[in-house]
């Protein structure tokens, strides 16, 4: 009979250090699923900040492209102005 206590002894021990592990395991896997929620919701914030940059770079771009755009007709109308001016330089030379 003393050496089945003895086992059931042993086997009880056995039992709580396999509850110990199993909750320290428990503890460990709620803080990582804990870290895993906080990173996925930083990784979310994350990806809406670069899709808002993106967006805004597309808008830069084109605000860009209308700046060079009204740029190249303004040159063209001081090309034009100045070779009017130039004219009427003449006339007035002439005059």
């Amino acid at each position: 009979m003393t050496q089945v206590h003895y086992e059931k002894a042993e086997k009880m021990k056995e039992i709580d250090v396999v509850q110990s592990d199993l909750k320290s395991y428990q503890e460990k896997f709620k803080v990582a699923e804990q870290v895993t929620l906080k990173l996925n919701n930083e990784i979310e914030k994350l990806t809406y900040i670069i899709k808002e940059s993106y967006e805004e770079i597309e808008k830069l771009k084109k605000d860009y492209q209308n700046v060079i755009n009204e740029r190249d007709i303004l040159g063209t109308q001081l090309i034009r102005r100045n070779d009017e001016l130039a004219l009427l330089y003449e006339k007035i030379k002439i005059l």
